[in-house]
């Protein structure tokens, strides 16, 4: 079975087989048009997620776009057995009426990416570009008991990175040339974050605030520590010089 992930989805998307999974026909085919506007020629549909996973079984496809609420199946059912037949596909979950924690699950079970609609062109585009090359969630974000912990702990490992890189690429090009991919790694967390977090934006802000002080006390009392630790070796130094020293 030919895998999705030799694909280049950014320059040979005429060479790339897409499942649409939609059962309704003007959405069906507002997606189909948009998929052919951006460059992709190779395009089945299917009205059903039963009826989509006949398609599977019958041919690979690199993309899958799937209507994430309940046709002749739920979506998770489709996702898992979609996944158990070719864990290479990359799904995307539409819907008009997205709820968090069901696309959330989606993610869990193995989809890539999540569209709204109504979508655009461009939308779109960014979408599949981003369930295709960006970075997956990762399984401690998806199995993380406390989510929105877990997405700020993405968010800030991925500027801790960039602050180094800033300071570095002050004297090496390398690190100049790694700050951009850096970067979009950020722009890429919070996006996700912003999707994902429960309760919306400003509770996503205060978590990255609580997460920046706490980060902040924990580098505090490790310095602290460490300060203490030499004083204490300093001393221990000194007594042994002054014990040497008496006759």
């Amino acid at each position: 079975m030919a895998s999705p992930k030799n694909y280049n989805f950014s320059r040979s998307r005429q060479t790339i087989p897409v499942l649409v999974l939609a059962q309704n026909g003007t959405t069906s085919n507002q997606l189909r048009q948009a998929l052919k506007t951006i460059g992709f020629n190779q395009i089945s549909a299917a009205p059903t997620h039963v009826t989509g996973l006949d398609r599977i079984r019958s041919r690979d496809f690199g993309l899958v776009l799937f209507e994430s609420s309940t046709t002749d199946m739920p979506p998770l059912d489709f996702v898992t057995q979609a996944m158990a037949m070719d864990n290479t596909s990359f799904l995307i979950a539409v819907s008009n009426e997205p709820r968090v924690d069901d696309v959330f699950g989606l993610l869990r079970a193995g989809a890539r990416g999540f569209l709204a609609i109504p979508f655009t062109v461009d939308n779109m585009e960014e979408v599949i570009m981003r369930a295709t090359e960006g970075p997956a969630l990762s399984e401690a974000v998806l199995q993380a008991p406390d989510r929105n912990a877990a997405l700020v702990g993405v968010v800030l490992n991925s500027l801790y990175k960039v602050s180094v890189l800033m300071r570095q690429s002050r004297e090496f090009a390398s690190a100049a040339r790694e700050l951009q991919r850096q970067q979009y790694a950020l722009h890429e967390s919070m996006d996700l974050a912003r999707l994902f977090c429960e309760g919306g934006d400003d509770v996503l802000l205060d978590k990255i605030v609580d997460g920046c002080i706490a980060r902040a006390n924990t580098a505090s009392t490790r310095l602290g520590r460490t300060r203490k630790k030499l004083q204490k070796e300093r001393k221990a130094e000194s007594k042994g010089d002054e014990k040497s020293a008496t006759p």
